[in-house]
Protein backbone atom coordinates (compact mmCIF):
# COMPACT_ATOMS: atom_id res chain seq x y z
CA UNK A 1 0.00 0.00 0.00
CA UNK A 2 1.27 3.53 -0.85
CA UNK A 3 2.28 5.31 2.34
CA UNK A 4 1.08 8.71 1.12
CA UNK A 5 -2.13 7.67 -0.58
CA UNK A 6 -3.07 5.03 1.96
CA UNK A 7 -4.88 5.41 5.26
CA UNK A 8 -1.80 4.72 7.32
CA UNK A 9 -3.39 1.69 9.05
CA UNK A 10 -1.29 -1.09 7.57
CA UNK A 11 2.52 -0.49 7.52
CA UNK A 12 4.60 -1.79 4.63
CA UNK A 13 6.96 -4.74 4.94
CA UNK A 14 9.98 -2.41 4.84
CA UNK A 15 8.60 -0.33 7.72
CA UNK A 16 8.10 -3.41 9.85
CA UNK A 17 11.70 -4.53 9.26
CA UNK A 18 13.03 -1.04 10.01
CA UNK A 19 11.07 -0.78 13.28
CA UNK A 20 12.28 -4.18 14.39
CA UNK A 21 15.91 -3.13 13.83
CA UNK A 22 15.48 0.18 15.67
CA UNK A 23 13.72 -1.36 18.69
CA UNK A 24 16.20 -1.60 21.61
CA UNK A 25 16.89 -4.99 23.05
CA UNK A 26 15.12 -5.64 26.35
CA UNK A 27 17.24 -5.12 29.43
CA UNK A 28 18.41 -8.29 31.07
CA UNK A 29 16.54 -9.08 34.21
CA UNK A 30 18.75 -9.41 37.27
CA UNK A 31 19.13 -12.91 38.53
CA UNK A 32 17.24 -13.79 41.68
CA UNK A 33 20.46 -14.43 43.53
CA UNK A 34 21.75 -10.92 42.67
CA UNK A 35 18.86 -9.17 44.42
CA UNK A 36 19.82 -8.12 47.94
CA UNK A 37 17.83 -9.88 50.62
CA UNK A 38 17.63 -9.49 54.32
CA UNK A 39 19.23 -12.05 56.51
CA UNK A 40 16.79 -14.81 57.16
CA UNK A 41 14.20 -13.24 54.86
CA UNK A 42 13.67 -16.40 52.85
CA UNK A 43 13.12 -18.51 55.94
CA UNK A 44 10.65 -16.00 57.29
CA UNK A 45 8.64 -16.08 54.09
CA UNK A 46 8.58 -19.86 54.11
CA UNK A 47 7.46 -19.87 57.72
CA UNK A 48 4.62 -17.50 56.91
CA UNK A 49 3.48 -19.71 54.06
CA UNK A 50 3.56 -22.77 56.30
CA UNK A 51 1.48 -20.95 58.91
CA UNK A 52 -1.15 -20.06 56.29
CA UNK A 53 -1.40 -23.68 55.23
CA UNK A 54 -1.66 -24.81 58.84
CA UNK A 55 -4.52 -22.41 59.53
CA UNK A 56 -6.57 -23.63 56.54
CA UNK A 57 -9.26 -26.09 57.49
CA UNK A 58 -11.74 -27.92 55.31
CA UNK A 59 -15.35 -26.90 55.90
CA UNK A 60 -17.28 -29.16 58.19
CA UNK A 61 -19.91 -31.30 56.43
CA UNK A 62 -23.46 -29.98 56.64
CA UNK A 63 -25.74 -32.22 58.66
CA UNK A 64 -28.53 -33.85 56.72
CA UNK A 65 -32.08 -32.72 57.32
CA UNK A 66 -35.03 -34.86 58.32
CA UNK A 67 -38.74 -34.42 57.63
CA UNK A 68 -40.95 -35.12 60.63
CA UNK A 69 -44.72 -35.54 60.71
CA UNK A 70 -46.64 -33.84 63.50
CA UNK A 71 -50.20 -34.87 64.31
CA UNK A 72 -52.54 -31.96 65.03
CA UNK A 73 -56.17 -31.33 65.77
CA UNK A 74 -58.11 -31.41 62.52
CA UNK A 75 -58.74 -27.92 61.23
CA UNK A 76 -55.92 -26.37 63.29
CA UNK A 77 -52.97 -27.33 61.06
CA UNK A 78 -52.13 -23.78 59.97
CA UNK A 79 -52.41 -22.41 63.49
CA UNK A 80 -50.04 -25.09 64.79
CA UNK A 81 -47.53 -24.36 62.01
CA UNK A 82 -47.60 -20.63 62.75
CA UNK A 83 -47.18 -21.16 66.50
CA UNK A 84 -44.32 -23.58 65.96
CA UNK A 85 -42.64 -21.19 63.56
CA UNK A 86 -42.88 -18.33 66.05
CA UNK A 87 -41.43 -20.53 68.79
CA UNK A 88 -38.56 -21.60 66.52
CA UNK A 89 -37.64 -17.97 65.80
CA UNK A 90 -37.90 -16.97 69.44
CA UNK A 91 -36.05 -19.85 71.07
CA UNK A 92 -33.81 -21.01 68.24
CA UNK A 93 -35.49 -24.35 67.61
CA UNK A 94 -33.75 -25.76 64.49
CA UNK A 95 -36.73 -25.78 62.13
CA UNK A 96 -35.88 -25.05 58.49
CA UNK A 97 -39.39 -25.20 57.02
CA UNK A 98 -43.00 -26.08 57.83
CA UNK A 99 -45.68 -27.45 55.53
CA UNK A 100 -49.41 -27.76 56.26
CA UNK A 101 -51.06 -29.06 53.05
CA UNK A 102 -54.68 -28.04 52.66
CA UNK A 103 -55.57 -31.45 51.23
CA UNK A 104 -54.08 -33.36 54.17
CA UNK A 105 -55.96 -32.57 57.36
CA UNK A 106 -54.55 -33.23 60.80
CA UNK A 107 -50.84 -33.21 59.90
CA UNK A 108 -47.94 -30.74 59.66
CA UNK A 109 -44.57 -31.57 58.11
CA UNK A 110 -41.41 -30.22 59.80
CA UNK A 111 -37.95 -30.04 58.21
CA UNK A 112 -35.16 -30.02 60.81
CA UNK A 113 -31.58 -31.01 61.56
CA UNK A 114 -32.31 -31.94 65.19
CA UNK A 115 -35.41 -34.10 65.80
CA UNK A 116 -34.81 -34.26 69.55
CA UNK A 117 -34.95 -30.47 69.97
CA UNK A 118 -38.01 -30.28 67.74
CA UNK A 119 -39.77 -32.92 69.83
CA UNK A 120 -39.12 -30.78 72.91
CA UNK A 121 -40.21 -27.64 71.05
CA UNK A 122 -43.55 -29.17 70.11
CA UNK A 123 -44.49 -29.42 73.78
CA UNK A 124 -46.78 -26.64 74.83
CA UNK A 125 -48.01 -25.85 71.30
CA UNK A 126 -51.79 -25.61 71.33
CA UNK A 127 -53.66 -28.17 69.17
CA UNK A 128 -50.43 -30.14 68.56
CA UNK A 129 -50.61 -33.83 69.34
CA UNK A 130 -47.32 -35.72 68.87
CA UNK A 131 -44.68 -36.57 66.30
CA UNK A 132 -45.13 -39.83 64.43
CA UNK A 133 -42.57 -42.41 65.55
CA UNK A 134 -41.20 -45.72 64.32
CA UNK A 135 -41.93 -48.98 66.16
CA UNK A 136 -38.59 -48.62 67.97
CA UNK A 137 -39.72 -45.32 69.49
CA UNK A 138 -37.52 -43.08 67.34
CA UNK A 139 -39.05 -40.11 65.55
CA UNK A 140 -39.90 -41.15 61.99
CA UNK A 141 -37.94 -39.56 59.13
CA UNK A 142 -40.28 -39.19 56.15
CA UNK A 143 -38.63 -39.41 52.69
CA UNK A 144 -38.99 -36.23 50.65
CA UNK A 145 -40.51 -38.20 47.77
CA UNK A 146 -43.59 -38.89 49.88
CA UNK A 147 -44.45 -35.20 50.25
CA UNK A 148 -43.05 -33.83 46.98
CA UNK A 149 -46.49 -33.83 45.34
CA UNK A 150 -47.75 -31.41 48.00
CA UNK A 151 -45.21 -28.86 46.76
CA UNK A 152 -46.32 -29.05 43.12
CA UNK A 153 -49.02 -26.48 42.33
CA UNK A 154 -52.22 -28.11 41.08
CA UNK A 155 -53.58 -26.85 37.78
CA UNK A 156 -56.75 -24.77 38.10
CA UNK A 157 -58.40 -26.93 35.42
CA UNK A 158 -57.16 -30.30 36.70
CA UNK A 159 -60.61 -31.28 38.01
CA UNK A 160 -62.65 -29.73 35.19
CA UNK A 161 -63.74 -31.71 32.12
CA UNK A 162 -65.80 -31.05 29.02
CA UNK A 163 -69.51 -31.33 29.73
CA UNK A 164 -69.23 -30.21 33.36
CA UNK A 165 -71.75 -27.70 34.65
CA UNK A 166 -70.03 -24.82 36.39
CA UNK A 167 -70.88 -21.54 38.05
CA UNK A 168 -68.90 -18.41 37.26
CA UNK A 169 -67.65 -16.88 40.52
CA UNK A 170 -66.07 -13.70 39.13
CA UNK A 171 -66.29 -11.36 36.18
CA UNK A 172 -69.30 -9.79 34.43
CA UNK A 173 -71.15 -13.13 34.32
CA UNK A 174 -70.72 -13.87 38.00
CA UNK A 175 -73.45 -16.18 39.32
CA UNK A 176 -74.33 -17.53 35.87
CA UNK A 177 -74.35 -21.25 35.18
CA UNK A 178 -72.54 -22.57 32.15
CA UNK A 179 -71.50 -25.76 30.41
CA UNK A 180 -67.83 -26.48 29.72
CA UNK A 181 -67.14 -27.02 26.01
CA UNK A 182 -63.33 -26.92 25.98
CA UNK A 183 -60.44 -27.20 28.46
CA UNK A 184 -57.01 -25.69 27.79
CA UNK A 185 -54.53 -27.27 30.21
CA UNK A 186 -51.60 -25.16 28.98
CA UNK A 187 -53.22 -21.78 29.64
CA UNK A 188 -55.39 -23.13 32.50
CA UNK A 189 -58.47 -21.73 30.77
CA UNK A 190 -61.84 -23.18 29.88
CA UNK A 191 -64.44 -22.27 27.29
CA UNK A 192 -68.04 -22.31 28.46
CA UNK A 193 -71.50 -21.55 27.12
CA UNK A 194 -74.05 -19.84 29.35
CA UNK A 195 -77.01 -22.14 29.93
CA UNK A 196 -79.66 -19.42 30.25
CA UNK A 197 -78.38 -17.38 27.30
CA UNK A 198 -80.70 -17.10 24.30
CA UNK A 199 -77.76 -17.42 21.93
CA UNK A 200 -74.95 -19.82 23.00
CA UNK A 201 -71.86 -17.59 22.86
CA UNK A 202 -68.52 -19.23 23.79
CA UNK A 203 -66.82 -17.49 26.72
CA UNK A 204 -63.23 -18.17 27.75
CA UNK A 205 -62.42 -17.79 31.45
CA UNK A 206 -59.67 -18.83 33.84
CA UNK A 207 -60.11 -22.14 35.62
CA UNK A 208 -60.04 -20.51 39.05
CA UNK A 209 -62.98 -18.27 38.08
CA UNK A 210 -65.50 -21.12 38.06
CA UNK A 211 -66.89 -23.61 40.55
CA UNK A 212 -67.93 -27.07 39.42
CA UNK A 213 -71.59 -27.77 40.19
CA UNK A 214 -72.08 -31.04 38.35
CA UNK A 215 -69.67 -33.40 36.66
CA UNK A 216 -70.37 -34.62 33.14
CA UNK A 217 -72.40 -37.82 33.12
CA UNK A 218 -74.16 -36.89 36.36
CA UNK A 219 -71.17 -37.72 38.58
Amino acid sequence: MDDEGGLGILPTKEELVKKAQEKPAPAAMPEESAAPTKKGGGAKKSKKGSKALAEFKEPEPVLGTQILVLKTQVGQERRVAESLGNKARRFGVPILSLLAPAELRGYVFIETTDPIRVEKGVRGISYARALIKNPDGQVKDTPFGEIAHFLTPVSAVAKIAEGDIVELVSGPFRGEKAKVTRVDDTKEEITVELIESMVPIPITVKGEHVRVLQKSGGQ
